[in-house]
């Protein structure tokens, strides 16, 4: 690619690092959701098509810019687990770069981010699936912030030759995206404090942290006067909106949330931290998708990793940021996933000891709780009641 088409994007003889980075990646994250393109380039721009490219997401994707990059070599990028779902030889961890048909029009593109059916997406693309080949970094990082912005998974990326571009997209780099995905312990604002009475503890405080990579909420409510230099009983729960405010039956998480904040109480104190990761990480917005892919047969591994996520899209990096803020890092750990336990001590909290917490199942989620045990490893029995059994682990 000639100079003349580089110009306008940022050059710099060292990537900007630190805050730089974040109000970089932040930009770029606020234009996928509009459904406007951004450049994802080489952590030091050079010139040629292979150092940058031109992304869009397919769930937004404007369809003037689909129209521009149809005309573009382009090409549509999936995850592993999309890719499986097409029936496409991969590993669950890669990211594909398939070709598109020649043909495929505007309104085909756009369909396909409007109907994740297998059949639609094959019809739509031919025999162009079967010829996928692992994409690039730079694919691999455009995926990577379709994520972060709780988008689909699937994107449009284009090396422009033809033709000017037609806007002046944001430019992030790799090496921003990657400082992005790695949470620094200064990532996390301790912002307001106050003193909130419960239903179950009316001696308990609610401490808000705010994540300065991309804004987003998390709370710690400590109930009770926990003591530092003790083990202290903590609950991480991730949000859930439907199960926490609307008290769904689809899942377990309300009845757990409720039982962790009255066995804090009874323990005479802990820390509750409720962490902004809605549907494992995917996003409200996917996790309804993901429910209609239930009711169509799918179990809940399943219905992720069809829409192209893996089946838990959560990090507990902020948890155990939180609990080193608040000074609490030698803990008991209510949880019934061995996962969440090996997170937290990778991230250097003492977890002592992994207390199960139970919720009888019911008619509508009794499918989503054997599916958790039987397939993402939470220690559940067949019969599960409200009272756990507290088990230790060194």
């Amino acid at each position: 690619m000639s100079e003349p088409r580089l110009q306008g994007l940022p050059r710099a003889a060292e990537p900007p690092l630190g805050d730089a980075a974040l109000i970089a990646v932040d930009r770029a994250l606020g234009e996928l959701r509009r459904g406007r393109a951004i450049i994802v380039r080489d952590a030091i721009a050079r010139e040629g098509a292979r150092s940058w490219r031109m992304v869009v997401p397919l769930e937004t994707a404007d369809a003037a810019l689909v129209d521009y990059l149809l005309l573009q070599p382009a090409g549509l990028v999936v995850t592993g687990e999309r890719a499986a779902t097409l029936r496409v030889p991969c590993e669950s961890d890669e990211v594909l770069l398939l070709t598109l048909p020649p043909g495929l029009t505007t309104a085909q593109v756009r369909e396909l981010g409007n109907h994740w059916d297998v059949d639609g997406w094959r019809a739509a693309l031919g025999d162009a699936v079967p010829q996928a080949a692992c994409a690039d970094a730079l694919c691999i990082a455009a995926v990577r912030l379709a994520k972060s912005a709780q988008l689909l998974p699937a994107l449009l990326v284009g090396a422009v030759q033809n033709g000017p571009l037609p806007v002046s997209p944001v430019v992030v780099g790799i090496d921003q995206v990657e400082r992005h995905g790695q949470p620094r312990e200064d990532d996390l604002l301790r912002i307001s404090e106050a003193r909130v009475p419960l239903r179950e503890g009316s001696d308990s405080r609610v401490v808000l942290f705010r994540d300065r990579r991309d804004a987003s909420e998390h709370v710690a409510v400590i109930v009770g006067q926990p003591d530092p230099a003790g083990v202290v009983p903590v609950r991480a729960h991730s949000s859930c909106f439907t199960g926490d405010l609307l008290g769904s039956l689809r899942c377990d998480c309300g009845e757990q949330l409720q039982v962790a904040v009255q066995r804090l109480h009874d323990a005479g104190g802990g820390v509750l931290l409720y962490l902004a990761q809605e549907g494992r990480g995917i996003g409200l917005a996917n996790k309804l998708r993901a429910y209609q892919l239930q009711d169509a047969g799918l179990d809940t591994v399943d219905a992720d990793r069809h829409l192209g996520f893996s089946a838990d899209e959560r990090s507990y990096a902020i948890a155990a940021a939180m609990l080193r803020q608040l000074g609490y890092t030698r803990i008991r750990l209510l949880t019934n996933s061995p996962h969440k336990l090996r997170e937290l001590r990778a991230r250097g909290i003492d977890v002592q000891e992994m207390e199960s917490l139970l919720a009888p199942p019911n008619e509508h989620n009794e499918r989503y709780i054997r599916t958790k045990r039987e397939r993402a490893g939470h220690l559940i029995p067949e019969s599960p009641t409200p009272e756990g059994t507290p088990s230790k682990l060194r």
